[in-house]
């Protein structure tokens, strides 16, 4: 069963594919670079190894001692950040320490001679400083290592005096400072207390607070019955039930309003409200009894206007009433708010003086706080507590010199890649000066030309008398069924039934120009076209050759008038296909195809087959094929992969475009199957019978 078919590779893979091939392609060409580059290279890193001379190597160790590191202030001299070990590294580079060293050792071995390389790193997580020297010499790397040690101990105490005694003068002279601060702190204070009442202040912004938080709530409390009272209407407040209910009472109550009014008013309403609907009852009753004059009849009617009366009485009261109430209001709230004001100027006064009050108290305290703290460190220093102590203590003296590993693994790694990096860039230089055509995706990048065929390389079935043509069972499928794809391309090509004569050619020789036109005429002929092949290439013709037939008469004896045509055709071994040899070479080609009988010739060519090939010599050796084309109906040209300029086929396409030329597209010839894009082609068992 045949397996699925590929899909193809997506536009970054395959282009990265693309470009790993023609780097493979490149390095398998000119390896030999790549060969002499790293040979270099190992060279002079082997010269570099054999010139250079033997060293040797002294350590010794310093510790942190982890007791001091408590963090103390101004104590020890350990680094706050915990960068201490780092600092100590990068003075061991301080040129004081070495150049002291370098005198002390002349003094105490003046006839020791070296030069010597110090470097210093930190054990990773320890608290362990190691510092190396590195000489020719071993006796003098041992010893001068030793007074590098001695000289950085002696530079550090040096600093740690210099910095007590500026430390305790600093010190001295900030607690005078500081003391003077704190008297005037408390002068400050003292003299604010004696101007200012502060008991009086406190209790004063106490009360005020409290006071104008009872008149603002009375405020508010005012502010919500006025707006009820403006809201509602006397009628509305009359006939509202809880109305006589809603007033505050005690302190909280609205001055003006009596409440007792209000509640015999309401009370008197509510009274008078019952006794009308009462007697109008009473009325609509006994008016279907009595008649209209009668005495007590009358008498309930007068009683009902008289209770009429007495309604609209009370709800003027009430009008009057409600509106001598809001005005008493609106006076009490203009009163209220001239209090507020007041209590208000009192409340930030004593917010104000207490604020400075214990702004001042802060000033005391911070100043009695930074001199305690000064004359602590001060009693430490008097005292010569941890003075002397030195955080780094040396571990391990400088041991006896060791040679020292010259690098050979290093120092082969770096020949080999540095000579692999220059080849490498020899390569890409190479790649990028070379233009040849590789795959169809690089042709389409320098061509706006149809692709029309990609012919895969058959080189291996090339026998001694050169590339067989296709047979009618050919065994190379992947290469037959490319003439196919290329004969599919042309039949259905827009006008193809016009496209009756067609010129094959190329840029440059051995581009495999002939053996495309001999094998698509083949194609051709085999799906029943009667198809005639002609040799033009006058000066290097090879199809008689090819197809193994007489080509001592030819085209060239025809354009000369030496023969009919029809007596230079010979057959081949497909019924269909005939072919006309270039006949004897000559140097005269151009000549020959500029005769005034060409059009003729080729019209009898088009009335006797059904297809007309021609192959014709290169565009940029001769001037034949730019001479012939234009008589044709397609002109196709062959590009070999992988051997054929980019510049010499776009020179090759323009001086035809130059002469009108219908190029029906390219032809890519001897493809590599092991291209990444190349996946069309790859399925052999697909093929066999």
């Amino acid at each position: 069963m045949d397996s699925v078919s590929p899909q193809a590779p997506p536009l970054l893979f395959a282009g990265f594919g693309l470009k790993f091939y023609r780097y493979r392609k490149l390095v398998q060409r000119h390896w030999w670079i790549l060969f002499l580059t790293v040979s270099a290279g190992l060279a002079y890193e082997g010269y570099v190894l054999y010139t250079k001379p033997q060293t040797y190597e002294s350590k010794s160790d310093l510790f942190v001692r982890e007791e001091l590191q408590d963090g103390g202030a101004g104590r020890n001299f350990v680094d706050g950040t915990g960068q201490m070990l780092q600092t100590a590294a990068e003075q061991f580079k301080n040129p004081a320490v070495l150049e002291g060293a370098k005198e002390q050792l002349g003094l105490s071995a003046p006839n020791l001679q070296g030069i010597g390389t110090v470097t210093s790193s930190i054990v990773p997580r320890t608290n362990i400083l190691t510092v190396a020297c590195t000489a020719t010499n071993p006796e003098y790397a041992q010893k001068y290592l030793g007074e590098v040690v001695e000289s950085f101990l002696k530079m550090r105490d040096e600093v740690r005096r210099r910095v007590l005694l500026e430390l305790g003068g600093g010190l001295g002279d900030s607690v005078q400072q500081t003391r003077k601060e704190l008297d005037e702190a408390k002068k400050k204070l003292q003299t604010f207390i004696q101007e200012n009442n502060m008991a009086f202040w406190m209790e004063q912004g106490k009360g005020a607070a409290a006071y104008l938080s009872g008149l603002k709530d009375q405020q508010a409390n005012l502010k919500n019955q006025l707006q009820r009272l403006q809201i509602l209407t006397p009628e509305q407040l009359l006939t509202n039930a809880a109305y006589g209910q809603a007033a505050p009472k005690g302190d909280d109550a609205a001055p003006g309003r009596s409440d007792t009014s209000n509640n015999e008013l309401y009370s008197q309403y509510t009274q008078v409200t019952q006794q009308l609907i009462q007697r109008q009852a009473e009325l609509e009753q006994w008016k279907t009894v009595w008649k209209p004059k009668h005495p007590k009849l009358q008498r309930i009617q007068t009683q009902v206007e008289d209770l009429q009366r007495l309604l609209a009485t009370i709800r003027k009261q009430n009008v009057e009433a409600t509106k001598s109430q809001a005005a008493a209001m609106t006076a009490e709230l203009k009163s209220l708010d001239s209090s507020i004001e007041v209590w208000d100027a009192k409340l930030l006064e004593a917010s104000r003086k207490d604020a400075e009050y214990q702004t001042l108290q802060s000033d005391v305290a911070r100043a009695q706080s930074q001199l305690e703290k000064l004359l602590g460190s001060l009693k430490d220093i008097g005292n010569g507590k941890n003075v002397g102590t030195e955080s780094l203590v040396v571990m391990r003296r400088a041991t006896p010199a060791l040679p020292v590993d010259p690098g050979v693994i290093k120092h082969i790694l770096l020949g080999l890649f540095g000579g692999l990096l220059v080849g490498g860039g020899i390569l890409y230089m190479l790649n990028r000066a070379d233009d040849r055509l590789t795959s169809s995706t690089e042709m389409l990048e320098h061509f706006s030309e149809p692709i029309l065929g990609q012919i895969p390389n058959a080189s291996e079935s090339r026998g001694e008398t050169g590339l067989p043509l296709l047979q009618e069972e050919d065994e190379r499928y992947s290469y037959a069924e490319a003439f196919r794809s290329l004969r599919s391309s042309l039949i259905f090509m827009p006008n193809q039934l016009d496209l009756k004569s067609i010129l094959i050619t190329s840029a440059i020789p051995n581009e495999g120009k002939s053996t495309i036109a001999s094998n698509l005429a083949i194609t051709m002929a085999t799906a029943g076209a009667r198809v005639l092949l002609v040799d033009a290439d006058l000066r290097r013709g090879d199809l008689a050759q090819l197809f193994d037939v007489d080509g001592h008469i030819g085209l060239s004896n025809i354009l000369r008038g030496e023969v009919n045509w029809k007596e230079t055709v010979q057959t081949t071994k497909y019924p269909t296909l005939s072919l006309i040899a270039c006949g004897p070479v000559t140097n005269q080609s151009g000549e020959l195809l500029l005769k005034p009988h060409l059009p003729g010739l080729m019209e009898e060519f088009r009335k006797a087959y059904d297809l007309i090939i021609f192959n014709t010599a290169p565009i940029l050796a001769a001037d034949d094929t730019s001479t012939l084309a234009p008589n044709f109906d397609g002109t196709l040209m062959v590009v070999r992969a992988q051997f054929t300029s980019a510049r010499l086929s776009v020179t090759a396409l323009n001086s035809l475009y130059q002469r009108q030329v219908n190029i029906l597209g390219l032809i890519l010839n001897c493809v590599d199957t092991e291209m990444p894009e190349y996946y069309y082609y790859r399925y052999p068992k697909y093929y066999a019978a």
